[in-house]
């Protein structure tokens, strides 16, 4: 009997996996959030901002995406002492490339910058990221790093148990003053940068105590064993000469960044007003900061860790009337299913919000999540579904006035008193596998207006399911029925019925059906 193919692949990784190892002789210095940061601008801006409520944290919504990157670019060129950032992704594009443009600034103006960055998917920049190591005031770091540069694929063949676990955190802290915290990460799609498809995300700007909390979270990941030093790394070379090369080309990329038609939206940015002190919309309360262990990075055991989901607990176990959950990526799972059902029949309001087929950018994902839509309708569970088409409030002659939408928040509203927003995805990966965090704000005047993004004003901007029976009346004492989903869309006043799931043909179904067969714990 013939070995399968297979087989030899198998082999092969392991033996090159085996010839690229791990750095392992290198000393990484321990080093914390730099403190006493009252005295330089934006710490003397947060006191301002803050008269009256000093015990409080102050937080803005960041809808728009062109508002999260201005403000992302405002506070790394304000800042005097230090930066901390701490991403998932970090995309070589528009975006990306000046933002690390403005980190290469603050370097050169005396600022510490501390980059940590997940090493899924940003191997494009690895000789950027070697060429700015070199620069005596930054650090970067990779979270659980693949062995192999380059070409990370072998790692996932011969060490698939490790490299699947990844750091999902998503944070900016510029002089221990101000962060920022949410679901964003860095490139184009996040910011309304891009004319196909934009991400319909949520982050906050934040100030006051919880800022310290978010530095605490940070050092906690940085100073962790799993986070590499990339001068650790034997690939590594590069010299100065690395470093005025990578400057020339940021700056290049700056140059001609000033030209596109996205930075006339960022000078336009609405959240330019509040940064002059003009009137927009923020909210005052207490926040905590809500973060994995960075043991999870390990594989370790829930039982020896704390993670999201026992300090997300005790907020869920006290709801008494309302629970929405807008999330991205849902894939519940028995238990989740089981959760829902449970607080509806002890009388508590659950609505989700999701993507659709149409607009999820993973196919696998929505057909974990499809599979419990009948179950969850069925225990009283309210699901909707982001419409492709829902952005209706971009700015006509934006960049991205007809892109397509889809949904990447993950923001969790609780009895309209207390908001989450942050990382977590609701499913195995990101409850089970992955390092996430989050802010809660217990801040009902905010919770509150959030709340009625499910309002009856904005379901024009979704599908609303519902669970039918087929057919509606009794054909006699041997009927048989079954159950059946409608999407329900608004338009125009009018509600359209679709019996099949829109955007759903014979090809996507066909997809759909295979991708089914993946493992929830790998979608």
């Amino acid at each position: 009997m013939k070995a399968p193919k297979i087989v030899p692949l198998m082999v092969f990784a392991s033996v090159l996996c085996a010839c690229a190892q791990l750095p392992k002789d290198y000393h990484a210095e321990r080093t914390t959030a730099i403190t006493g940061t009252e005295d330089t601008a934006l710490g003397l801006r947060s006191i301002a901002d803050r008269q009256g409520h000093m015990d409080e944290s102050r937080v803005i919504p960041l809808i728009d995406g062109v508002d999260a990157f201005y403000v992302r670019a405002v506070l790394v060129k304000s800042a005097e002492r230090s930066l901390d950032l701490q991403y998932f992704l970090w995309h070589k594009d528009l975006s990306g490339q000046v933002l690390l443009k403005h980190v290469l600034d603050a370097a050169d103006r005396g600022v510490r910058v501390r980059l940590l960055l997940d090493d899924l998917d940003n191997q494009a920049l690895d000789s950027e990221f070697y060429a700015l190591d070199t620069h005596p005031n930054i650090s970067i770091r990779l979270f659980n790093p693949f062995a192999t540069r380059g070409f990370k694929y072998i790692d996932f063949l011969a060490d698939t148990t490790r490299v699947n676990r990844r750091m999902h955190n998503k944070s900016l802290t510029a002089d221990n003053q101000y962060t920022i915290v949410g679901g964003r990460n860095i490139g184009d799609k996040y910011f309304d940068a891009q004319e196909d498809t934009n991400f319909y995300d949520f982050d906050v700007l934040v100030t006051g105590p919880v800022v310290d909390q978010v530095s605490v979270q940070f050092d906690t990941y940085w100073n962790h064993e799993t986070a590499v030093p990339v001068y650790a790394f034997k690939q590594n070379t590069a010299t100065a000469r690395d470093l005025e090369r990578v400057r020339e080309e940021l700056t290049q990329h700056w140059e001609s960044a000033l030209q596109s038609e996205y930075a006339d939206d960022v000078r336009s940015a609405d959240i330019a007003h509040a940064l002059r002190g003009e009137t927009y919309p923020a909210y005052t309360g207490i926040a905590d900061v809500v973060y994995d262990d960075p043991d999870k990075g390990l594989g370790k055991p829930p039982e020896e860790i704390t993670t999201m989901k026992d300090l997300m607990k005790p907020y869920f176990e006290g709801v008494e009337h309302e629970i929405i959950l807008i999330s991205p990526y849902y894939v519940p799972g028995d238990r989740g299913v089981a959760g829902a059902v449970d607080a509806v029949e002890r009388g508590v309001a659950v609505d989700v919000l999701t993507n659709s087929y149409a607009s999820t950018d993973s196919g696998v994902v929505h057909a974990g999540y499809s599979r419990y839509r009948e179950a969850l309708l069925a225990g009283g569970v309210q699901i909707y579904e982001l419409k492709p088409t829902s952005r209706k409030d971009r700015a006509a002659g934006r960049v991205a006035f007809k892109s397509a939408a889809s949904l990447h928040t993950k923001v969790f509203i609780l009895d309209r008193k207390t908001i989450f927003i942050g990382s977590l995805n609701l499913d195995p990966r990101s409850i089970d596998i992955n390092t996430e965090m989050g802010i809660v704000f217990h801040s009902p005047e905010m919770a509150g207006k959030f709340a009625h993004v499910l309002d009856k004003d904005a379901l024009e901007h979704v599908y609303e399911l519902k669970l039918v029976r087929s057919p509606a009346e009794s054909k006699g004492e041997y009927t048989t029925y079954t159950w059946d989903i409608e999407w329900l869309e608004r338009v125009d006043g009018e509600t359209i019925r679709h019996t099949s799931e829109p955007g759903v043909g014979v090809w996507e179904s066909i997809k759909l059906f295979f991708s089914g067969f993946a493992p929830e714990s790998l979608i």
